[in-house]
């Protein structure tokens, strides 16, 4: 009985063995099989990866001698390609800059043309000019010549004018330094125009300002204004020597006379004088009359500008006005 169990039980384990044998036959023939399927797969994948050029012109998948073969290639194709462009991109600078050579020649050739024919249009102009200016050198030579005659006659004419003034002018000096004239500050002066001081329009100031209604503003007087008619007669307020006979914007003709002990009389706003430089006059002689305002005192009316110097500074003549 036991011998029967024994047996079934080893029955039963051997079909178990066959049985697990046969599994794993069926599976390691399935696992040959999936692996050739693989292997198949990942050559044909291979072969068609190195077989196919990629985008950039390589293969996925090459051996390193094959890689270092083909990339030498391109370097090389590429080397000479680089050859060939920069052959090319000199032979094109090269044309470029021979023909900027032969248009800077041209353009150097038509300036120095232009410059030599400028250059003979000057030289003839010049020489035109040279002509001109010869026949007008020989002209002004001539006009130069009796210029210069004609200056010479006047020169000779004003030497003996010039000495007759010099010999007049000796007179005038001497007369001014006359021992004769001395003005007496105690006796004083006449009045030149007008009666008295009711007819001064601006009193005389040096040191204050007076209103000049014509002018419109303030300031010194070294002068008296003396109210008069157009034409009335001018006296010489002392007796002296005829300085000077001037002519200015502000006082019109005026008449400096020189009246001794460093003393001057001076007679602004006249016309019509009756002296002349270097006379000798009297107290109450006619100077000259009353002209018609400057435009300094159109609005002051017609008038007598009178001015006193004692040693060069003027002075107010109201105090010597008797």
């Amino acid at each position: 009985m036991i011998r029967v169990q024994r047996r079934l039980w080893l029955e039963k384990k051997g079909e178990s063995a066959m049985q697990e044998n046969n599994f794993k036959k069926k599976g390691l023939c399935v696992s040959l099989c999936a692996a050739l399927v693989c292997g198949l797969g990942i050559g044909g994948v291979y072969y068609k990866m190195n077989k196919a050029p990629q985008s950039d012109g390589t293969k996925l998948f090459s051996d390193s001698s094959t890689g270092t073969k083909s990339a030498d290639t391109n370097d090389k194709k590429e080397t000479s390609s680089d050859k060939k462009d920069n052959a090319a991109d000199k032979n094109t600078e090269n044309k470029t800059v021979a023909a900027g050579s032969g248009a800077v020649k041209k353009i150097k050739k038509k300036n120095i043309k232009s410059a030599r024919e400028k250059l003979n249009d000057a030289k003839a102009e010049i020489k035109s000019d040279k002509n001109n200016n010869d026949v007008y050198v020989k002209k002004t030579a001539a006009k130069t010549d009796d210029k210069k005659k004609s200056t010479d006659t006047k020169q000779h004419d004003g030497n003996i004018k010039k000495n007759r003034n010099t010999d007049k002018n000796k007179t005038v000096s001497t007369m001014s330094n006359d021992n004769s004239l001395k003005f007496d500050a105690e006796k004083g002066m006449i009045w030149p125009v007008g009666s008295g001081e009711k007819d001064i329009i601006l009193k005389f100031s040096n040191s204050n300002t007076v209103y000049f209604k014509t002018l419109a503003q303030y300031k010194v007087n070294p002068a008296v204004v003396i109210a008069a008619k157009a034409d009335e007669k001018v006296k010489a307020a002392a007796a002296g020597i005829v300085k000077s006979i001037k002519t200015s914007d502000e006082t019109g003709t005026t008449v400096t006379v020189d009246i001794g002990n460093g003393y001057e009389a001076i007679y602004g706003q006249l016309k019509n004088l009756n002296v002349k430089n270097g006379q000798k006059i009297a107290k109450g002689d006619i100077v000259g009359h009353i002209a018609k305002p400057t435009k300094y005192y159109t609005e002051e009316g017609t008038n007598l500008y009178f001015e006193v110097k004692e040693n060069g500074k003027s002075v107010d003549p109201l105090l010597l006005l008797k």
